[in-house]
Protein backbone atom coordinates (compact mmCIF):
# COMPACT_ATOMS: atom_id res chain seq x y z
CA UNK A 1 0.00 0.00 0.00
CA UNK A 2 2.83 2.40 0.81
CA UNK A 3 4.46 2.05 -2.65
CA UNK A 4 1.04 2.74 -4.21
CA UNK A 5 0.60 5.91 -2.14
CA UNK A 6 4.13 7.04 -2.96
CA UNK A 7 3.50 6.53 -6.68
CA UNK A 8 0.18 8.41 -6.43
CA UNK A 9 1.89 11.36 -4.71
CA UNK A 10 4.60 11.44 -7.37
CA UNK A 11 2.04 11.45 -10.19
CA UNK A 12 -0.11 14.08 -8.47
CA UNK A 13 2.87 16.39 -8.05
CA UNK A 14 3.93 15.92 -11.67
CA UNK A 15 0.43 16.75 -12.92
CA UNK A 16 0.28 19.79 -10.63
CA UNK A 17 3.52 21.12 -12.10
CA UNK A 18 2.13 20.34 -15.56
CA UNK A 19 -0.98 22.43 -14.82
CA UNK A 20 1.11 25.37 -13.60
CA UNK A 21 3.29 25.29 -16.72
CA UNK A 22 0.28 24.98 -19.05
CA UNK A 23 -1.23 28.14 -17.57
CA UNK A 24 2.08 29.98 -18.04
CA UNK A 25 2.65 28.68 -21.60
CA UNK A 26 -0.85 29.70 -22.68
CA UNK A 27 0.03 33.18 -21.45
CA UNK A 28 3.32 33.03 -23.37
CA UNK A 29 1.55 31.74 -26.48
CA UNK A 30 -0.93 34.61 -26.42
CA UNK A 31 1.90 37.05 -27.14
CA UNK A 32 3.31 35.12 -30.13
CA UNK A 33 0.87 36.28 -32.86
CA UNK A 34 0.98 39.96 -31.88
CA UNK A 35 4.77 40.51 -31.78
CA UNK A 36 5.22 40.68 -35.59
CA UNK A 37 2.54 43.42 -35.73
CA UNK A 38 3.40 45.34 -32.56
CA UNK A 39 6.93 46.24 -33.68
CA UNK A 40 5.95 47.90 -37.01
CA UNK A 41 3.11 49.70 -35.20
CA UNK A 42 5.72 51.38 -32.96
CA UNK A 43 7.99 52.34 -35.86
CA UNK A 44 10.14 49.22 -36.14
CA UNK A 45 11.02 47.32 -39.29
CA UNK A 46 11.05 43.64 -40.15
CA UNK A 47 14.58 43.36 -38.79
CA UNK A 48 13.33 44.63 -35.42
CA UNK A 49 10.90 41.71 -35.25
CA UNK A 50 13.82 39.31 -35.61
CA UNK A 51 15.99 41.20 -33.12
CA UNK A 52 13.17 41.29 -30.57
CA UNK A 53 12.83 37.51 -30.78
CA UNK A 54 16.61 37.10 -30.54
CA UNK A 55 16.78 39.36 -27.45
CA UNK A 56 14.54 36.90 -25.62
CA UNK A 57 16.63 33.87 -26.57
CA UNK A 58 19.97 35.47 -25.74
CA UNK A 59 18.93 36.63 -22.27
CA UNK A 60 17.34 33.24 -21.62
CA UNK A 61 20.55 31.50 -22.65
CA UNK A 62 22.66 33.64 -20.33
CA UNK A 63 20.42 33.42 -17.26
CA UNK A 64 18.91 29.90 -17.36
CA UNK A 65 21.89 28.16 -15.67
CA UNK A 66 21.74 30.68 -12.81
CA UNK A 67 18.07 29.96 -12.14
CA UNK A 68 18.76 26.25 -12.21
CA UNK A 69 21.61 26.56 -9.72
CA UNK A 70 19.51 28.75 -7.42
CA UNK A 71 16.73 26.14 -7.52
CA UNK A 72 19.24 23.52 -6.34
CA UNK A 73 20.20 25.75 -3.40
CA UNK A 74 16.98 27.56 -2.48
CA UNK A 75 14.34 25.11 -3.66
CA UNK A 76 12.42 24.65 -6.89
CA UNK A 77 9.14 26.15 -5.66
CA UNK A 78 10.57 29.56 -4.73
CA UNK A 79 12.53 29.97 -7.98
CA UNK A 80 9.57 28.80 -10.06
CA UNK A 81 7.41 31.43 -8.32
CA UNK A 82 9.95 34.20 -8.97
CA UNK A 83 10.39 33.28 -12.65
CA UNK A 84 6.66 33.04 -13.32
CA UNK A 85 6.01 36.35 -11.57
CA UNK A 86 8.83 37.97 -13.55
CA UNK A 87 7.29 36.63 -16.75
CA UNK A 88 3.99 38.21 -15.78
CA UNK A 89 5.76 41.54 -15.27
CA UNK A 90 7.22 41.30 -18.78
CA UNK A 91 3.74 40.81 -20.26
CA UNK A 92 2.38 43.83 -18.37
CA UNK A 93 5.34 45.89 -19.60
CA UNK A 94 4.57 44.80 -23.16
CA UNK A 95 0.95 45.87 -22.68
CA UNK A 96 2.10 49.32 -21.59
CA UNK A 97 4.66 49.71 -24.40
CA UNK A 98 4.36 52.96 -26.30
CA UNK A 99 7.93 53.01 -27.64
CA UNK A 100 9.91 50.36 -29.51
CA UNK A 101 12.60 50.19 -26.81
CA UNK A 102 9.94 49.15 -24.31
CA UNK A 103 9.12 46.12 -26.48
CA UNK A 104 12.81 45.19 -26.53
CA UNK A 105 12.97 45.61 -22.76
CA UNK A 106 9.85 43.53 -22.13
CA UNK A 107 11.20 40.62 -24.19
CA UNK A 108 14.62 40.86 -22.54
CA UNK A 109 12.92 40.71 -19.14
CA UNK A 110 10.86 37.73 -20.31
CA UNK A 111 14.06 35.99 -21.39
CA UNK A 112 15.79 36.79 -18.12
CA UNK A 113 12.85 35.22 -16.28
CA UNK A 114 12.67 32.18 -18.55
CA UNK A 115 13.92 29.86 -15.82
CA UNK A 116 10.48 28.41 -15.16
CA UNK A 117 10.77 25.67 -17.77
CA UNK A 118 14.16 24.18 -16.74
CA UNK A 119 13.23 24.46 -13.07
CA UNK A 120 9.86 22.78 -13.71
CA UNK A 121 11.63 20.07 -15.71
CA UNK A 122 13.99 19.44 -12.80
CA UNK A 123 11.02 19.43 -10.41
CA UNK A 124 9.16 16.83 -12.46
CA UNK A 125 12.33 14.73 -12.61
CA UNK A 126 12.59 14.97 -8.81
CA UNK A 127 8.97 13.87 -8.41
CA UNK A 128 9.19 10.82 -10.68
CA UNK A 129 10.92 7.48 -10.30
CA UNK A 130 13.53 6.40 -12.84
CA UNK A 131 11.16 3.99 -14.60
CA UNK A 132 8.44 6.67 -14.92
CA UNK A 133 10.77 9.46 -16.07
CA UNK A 134 9.92 9.31 -19.80
CA UNK A 135 6.19 9.65 -19.11
CA UNK A 136 6.85 12.50 -16.69
CA UNK A 137 8.98 14.36 -19.24
CA UNK A 138 6.22 13.82 -21.78
CA UNK A 139 4.04 16.07 -19.64
CA UNK A 140 6.30 18.99 -20.55
CA UNK A 141 5.72 18.19 -24.21
CA UNK A 142 1.97 18.08 -23.64
CA UNK A 143 2.15 21.45 -21.91
CA UNK A 144 3.92 22.89 -24.95
CA UNK A 145 1.28 21.40 -27.22
CA UNK A 146 -1.60 22.90 -25.28
CA UNK A 147 0.14 26.28 -25.12
CA UNK A 148 0.88 26.11 -28.86
CA UNK A 149 -2.77 25.39 -29.65
CA UNK A 150 -4.61 27.66 -27.19
CA UNK A 151 -2.23 30.57 -26.68
CA UNK A 152 -2.01 32.01 -30.23
CA UNK A 153 -5.74 31.43 -30.79
CA UNK A 154 -6.62 33.36 -27.63
CA UNK A 155 -4.12 36.08 -28.52
CA UNK A 156 -5.62 36.52 -31.99
CA UNK A 157 -9.16 36.65 -30.63
CA UNK A 158 -8.30 39.15 -27.88
CA UNK A 159 -6.51 41.60 -30.19
CA UNK A 160 -9.17 44.29 -30.56
CA UNK A 161 -7.63 45.84 -33.69
CA UNK A 162 -4.47 45.80 -35.78
CA UNK A 163 -2.99 48.48 -33.53
CA UNK A 164 -4.41 47.70 -30.07
CA UNK A 165 -2.66 44.74 -28.43
CA UNK A 166 -2.92 45.72 -24.77
CA UNK A 167 -5.70 43.29 -23.83
CA UNK A 168 -3.96 40.04 -24.92
CA UNK A 169 -0.78 41.16 -23.15
CA UNK A 170 -2.70 41.91 -19.96
CA UNK A 171 -4.45 38.52 -20.10
CA UNK A 172 -1.07 36.85 -20.65
CA UNK A 173 0.29 38.65 -17.61
CA UNK A 174 -2.68 37.62 -15.48
CA UNK A 175 -2.26 33.98 -16.52
CA UNK A 176 1.47 33.98 -15.71
CA UNK A 177 0.84 35.66 -12.36
CA UNK A 178 -1.88 33.08 -11.63
CA UNK A 179 0.58 30.30 -12.44
CA UNK A 180 3.10 31.88 -10.05
CA UNK A 181 0.69 31.90 -7.12
CA UNK A 182 -0.56 28.42 -7.98
CA UNK A 183 3.03 27.25 -7.72
CA UNK A 184 3.55 29.08 -4.44
CA UNK A 185 0.39 27.89 -2.70
CA UNK A 186 -0.30 24.48 -4.24
CA UNK A 187 3.15 22.94 -4.59
CA UNK A 188 4.24 21.22 -1.38
CA UNK A 189 6.93 22.72 0.80
CA UNK A 190 10.46 21.31 0.46
CA UNK A 191 10.29 19.46 3.78
CA UNK A 192 7.21 17.54 2.70
CA UNK A 193 8.83 16.18 -0.46
CA UNK A 194 11.60 14.21 1.23
CA UNK A 195 9.74 10.93 0.90
CA UNK A 196 9.30 11.48 -2.83
CA UNK A 197 13.03 11.68 -3.38
CA UNK A 198 14.42 9.07 -1.03
CA UNK A 199 14.71 6.70 -3.98
CA UNK A 200 16.63 9.29 -5.99
CA UNK A 201 19.88 9.18 -4.03
CA UNK A 202 22.98 8.06 -5.82
CA UNK A 203 25.97 6.34 -4.34
CA UNK A 204 29.34 8.03 -3.91
CA UNK A 205 28.03 11.47 -4.88
CA UNK A 206 28.24 14.57 -2.75
CA UNK A 207 25.11 16.69 -2.37
CA UNK A 208 27.20 19.78 -3.03
CA UNK A 209 26.38 21.30 -6.42
CA UNK A 210 29.54 21.62 -8.53
CA UNK A 211 30.36 24.68 -10.58
CA UNK A 212 29.09 24.73 -14.14
CA UNK A 213 32.67 24.50 -15.40
CA UNK A 214 33.30 21.39 -13.30
CA UNK A 215 30.08 19.79 -14.45
CA UNK A 216 30.78 20.43 -18.12
CA UNK A 217 34.36 19.28 -17.67
CA UNK A 218 33.31 15.65 -17.30
CA UNK A 219 34.01 13.63 -20.43
CA UNK A 220 31.04 13.57 -22.78
CA UNK A 221 28.88 16.07 -20.88
CA UNK A 222 29.63 19.09 -23.07
CA UNK A 223 28.96 17.05 -26.21
CA UNK A 224 25.66 15.83 -24.74
CA UNK A 225 24.60 19.38 -23.84
CA UNK A 226 25.44 20.37 -27.42
CA UNK A 227 22.70 18.07 -28.70
CA UNK A 228 20.12 20.42 -27.19
CA UNK A 229 21.59 23.28 -29.23
CA UNK A 230 21.66 21.21 -32.44
CA UNK A 231 18.10 19.96 -32.01
CA UNK A 232 16.65 23.37 -31.17
CA UNK A 233 18.69 24.98 -33.96
CA UNK A 234 17.03 22.64 -36.48
CA UNK A 235 13.57 23.13 -34.97
CA UNK A 236 13.81 26.93 -34.99
CA UNK A 237 15.19 26.87 -38.55
CA UNK A 238 12.22 24.72 -39.60
CA UNK A 239 9.76 27.07 -37.89
CA UNK A 240 11.37 29.96 -39.77
CA UNK A 241 11.38 28.19 -43.15
CA UNK A 242 8.02 26.42 -43.17
CA UNK A 243 5.70 29.50 -43.31
CA UNK A 244 7.81 31.00 -46.11
CA UNK A 245 7.91 27.67 -47.94
CA UNK A 246 4.16 27.07 -47.96
CA UNK A 247 3.42 30.74 -48.58
CA UNK A 248 5.52 30.81 -51.76
CA UNK A 249 4.72 27.26 -52.85
CA UNK A 250 1.05 26.96 -51.90
CA UNK A 251 -0.11 30.52 -51.29
CA UNK A 252 -0.86 29.82 -47.62
CA UNK A 253 -1.61 32.81 -45.40
CA UNK A 254 -1.10 33.28 -41.67
CA UNK A 255 -4.49 31.65 -41.14
CA UNK A 256 -3.51 28.36 -42.80
CA UNK A 257 -0.10 28.37 -41.12
CA UNK A 258 -1.74 28.97 -37.74
CA UNK A 259 -4.11 26.04 -38.29
CA UNK A 260 -1.19 23.82 -39.29
CA UNK A 261 0.75 24.61 -36.12
CA UNK A 262 -2.43 24.03 -34.15
CA UNK A 263 -2.50 20.55 -35.69
CA UNK A 264 1.14 20.09 -34.65
CA UNK A 265 0.16 21.06 -31.12
CA UNK A 266 -2.61 18.45 -31.11
CA UNK A 267 -0.13 15.81 -32.28
CA UNK A 268 2.19 16.83 -29.44
CA UNK A 269 -0.61 16.39 -26.90
CA UNK A 270 -1.50 12.95 -28.26
CA UNK A 271 2.01 11.54 -28.67
CA UNK A 272 3.65 12.84 -25.49
CA UNK A 273 3.33 10.92 -22.26
CA UNK A 274 1.77 7.48 -22.63
CA UNK A 275 2.80 6.82 -26.25
CA UNK A 276 6.30 8.12 -25.68
CA UNK A 277 6.52 6.26 -22.37
CA UNK A 278 5.52 2.97 -23.98
CA UNK A 279 8.11 3.38 -26.70
CA UNK A 280 10.94 4.18 -24.30
CA UNK A 281 9.89 1.32 -21.99
CA UNK A 282 10.09 -1.11 -24.88
CA UNK A 283 13.07 0.15 -26.87
CA UNK A 284 14.99 2.44 -24.49
CA UNK A 285 15.61 6.18 -24.59
CA UNK A 286 18.53 6.12 -27.01
CA UNK A 287 16.74 3.99 -29.61
CA UNK A 288 13.67 6.24 -29.51
CA UNK A 289 15.92 9.29 -29.86
CA UNK A 290 17.70 7.74 -32.85
CA UNK A 291 14.42 6.85 -34.56
CA UNK A 292 12.83 10.27 -33.95
CA UNK A 293 15.96 12.13 -35.10
CA UNK A 294 16.22 9.97 -38.25
CA UNK A 295 12.57 10.66 -39.16
CA UNK A 296 13.15 14.35 -38.42
CA UNK A 297 16.23 14.49 -40.67
CA UNK A 298 14.74 12.42 -43.52
CA UNK A 299 11.56 14.52 -43.54
CA UNK A 300 13.65 17.65 -43.94
CA UNK A 301 15.72 16.00 -46.66
CA UNK A 302 12.63 14.90 -48.60
CA UNK A 303 11.29 18.45 -48.34
CA UNK A 304 13.99 19.46 -50.83
CA UNK A 305 12.05 17.50 -53.48
CA UNK A 306 8.47 18.03 -52.32
CA UNK A 307 5.78 19.94 -54.19
CA UNK A 308 2.03 20.10 -53.86
CA UNK A 309 -0.13 20.60 -50.78
CA UNK A 310 -0.33 16.93 -49.78
CA UNK A 311 3.40 16.21 -49.92
CA UNK A 312 4.43 19.50 -48.31
CA UNK A 313 1.79 19.23 -45.59
CA UNK A 314 2.59 15.61 -44.73
CA UNK A 315 6.34 16.22 -44.63
CA UNK A 316 5.84 19.30 -42.49
CA UNK A 317 3.73 17.32 -40.04
CA UNK A 318 6.30 14.49 -39.96
CA UNK A 319 9.10 16.99 -39.42
CA UNK A 320 7.56 18.72 -36.43
CA UNK A 321 6.02 15.58 -34.95
CA UNK A 322 9.38 13.78 -34.93
CA UNK A 323 11.11 16.90 -33.62
CA UNK A 324 8.75 17.14 -30.64
CA UNK A 325 9.64 13.59 -29.57
CA UNK A 326 13.37 14.31 -29.38
CA UNK A 327 13.38 16.91 -26.60
CA UNK A 328 11.49 14.89 -23.92
CA UNK A 329 13.85 11.97 -24.55
CA UNK A 330 16.89 14.24 -24.24
CA UNK A 331 15.45 15.62 -20.99
CA UNK A 332 14.86 12.09 -19.71
CA UNK A 333 18.47 11.16 -20.44
CA UNK A 334 19.63 14.38 -18.75
CA UNK A 335 17.64 13.50 -15.61
CA UNK A 336 19.64 10.27 -15.31
CA UNK A 337 23.00 11.87 -16.08
CA UNK A 338 23.29 13.83 -12.84
CA UNK A 339 22.10 13.17 -9.27
CA UNK A 340 19.06 15.07 -7.89
CA UNK A 341 21.01 17.84 -6.11
CA UNK A 342 22.58 18.84 -9.44
CA UNK A 343 19.51 18.68 -11.66
CA UNK A 344 18.39 22.30 -11.47
CA UNK A 345 21.70 23.67 -12.69
CA UNK A 346 22.09 20.94 -15.29
CA UNK A 347 18.64 21.58 -16.78
CA UNK A 348 19.50 25.27 -16.73
CA UNK A 349 22.61 24.50 -18.78
CA UNK A 350 20.66 22.41 -21.29
CA UNK A 351 18.02 25.17 -21.54
CA UNK A 352 20.80 27.68 -22.18
CA UNK A 353 22.21 25.47 -24.92
CA UNK A 354 18.76 25.21 -26.49
CA UNK A 355 18.36 28.99 -26.37
CA UNK A 356 21.61 29.50 -28.29
CA UNK A 357 20.30 26.99 -30.84
CA UNK A 358 17.10 29.01 -31.05
CA UNK A 359 19.17 32.05 -32.00
CA UNK A 360 21.34 30.23 -34.53
CA UNK A 361 18.62 28.30 -36.36
CA UNK A 362 16.84 31.17 -38.14
CA UNK A 363 20.18 32.86 -38.91
CA UNK A 364 21.55 29.72 -40.56
CA UNK A 365 18.31 29.09 -42.44
CA UNK A 366 18.12 32.70 -43.64
CA UNK A 367 21.74 32.57 -44.84
CA UNK A 368 21.18 29.34 -46.77
CA UNK A 369 17.97 30.71 -48.26
CA UNK A 370 19.69 33.92 -49.32
CA UNK A 371 22.57 32.11 -51.06
CA UNK A 372 20.48 29.31 -52.49
CA UNK A 373 16.87 28.21 -52.39
CA UNK A 374 14.52 26.24 -50.15
CA UNK A 375 16.18 23.01 -51.27
CA UNK A 376 19.54 24.16 -49.89
CA UNK A 377 17.94 25.48 -46.70
CA UNK A 378 16.10 22.21 -46.03
CA UNK A 379 19.23 20.19 -46.84
CA UNK A 380 21.35 22.24 -44.43
CA UNK A 381 18.75 21.88 -41.67
CA UNK A 382 18.61 18.12 -42.30
CA UNK A 383 22.41 17.95 -41.94
CA UNK A 384 22.17 19.60 -38.50
CA UNK A 385 19.74 16.93 -37.29
CA UNK A 386 21.95 14.23 -38.77
CA UNK A 387 24.66 15.34 -36.34
CA UNK A 388 22.27 14.39 -33.51
CA UNK A 389 21.72 11.01 -35.19
CA UNK A 390 25.47 10.41 -35.47
CA UNK A 391 25.99 11.28 -31.80
CA UNK A 392 23.12 9.02 -30.70
CA UNK A 393 24.46 6.10 -32.74
CA UNK A 394 28.09 6.47 -31.68
CA UNK A 395 27.34 6.90 -27.97
CA UNK A 396 25.46 3.61 -27.70
CA UNK A 397 23.25 3.12 -24.66
CA UNK A 398 25.36 5.16 -22.21
CA UNK A 399 25.64 8.73 -23.55
CA UNK A 400 27.68 10.24 -20.70
CA UNK A 401 29.56 7.33 -19.16
CA UNK A 402 31.89 9.34 -16.93
CA UNK A 403 29.10 11.12 -15.05
CA UNK A 404 26.01 8.99 -15.47
CA UNK A 405 24.89 7.53 -12.17
CA UNK A 406 22.53 4.73 -11.36
CA UNK A 407 19.59 5.68 -9.16
CA UNK A 408 18.78 3.29 -6.37
CA UNK A 409 16.90 3.42 -3.08
CA UNK A 410 18.73 4.69 -0.06
CA UNK A 411 17.72 4.80 3.60
CA UNK A 412 18.84 8.38 4.22
CA UNK A 413 16.83 11.46 3.19
CA UNK A 414 17.61 14.06 0.59
CA UNK A 415 17.61 17.82 0.93
CA UNK A 416 15.09 20.24 -0.54
CA UNK A 417 13.91 19.66 -4.06
CA UNK A 418 10.93 21.92 -4.51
Amino acid sequence: MIPFLSRWRQQSLAWLVFFVIVVDLIGFGIVIPILPFLSPHLGGGTDDVAFILVSYSITAALVAPLWGRLSDRLGRRLILFICLLGGAASHFLLAASTELWMVYLSRAVAGAMAGSLPVATALIADASTADQRSRAMGLIGRAFGIGLVLGPVIGGVLARSETDFALPCIVAGVLSASAAFLALFLLPKPASTTALRESELTADVSDAVPSMRTMLGHSGVLLFVGQFALHTCAVSASIYLFPLWVSMGLGWTAHEVGLFFGLVGIVMIVTQGNFLGRMTDRFGNMWVLRAAAIVFSLSLLLSTLASGALAMGVLGLLTFSAATLCLPVLNTIASHVVPPPWRGQFFGVTASSASFGRVGGPLIAATLLTHGDFGLAWFGTSAIVMLVVVWAVLKGSNPVSDLQLEEKPSPKPVGSGL
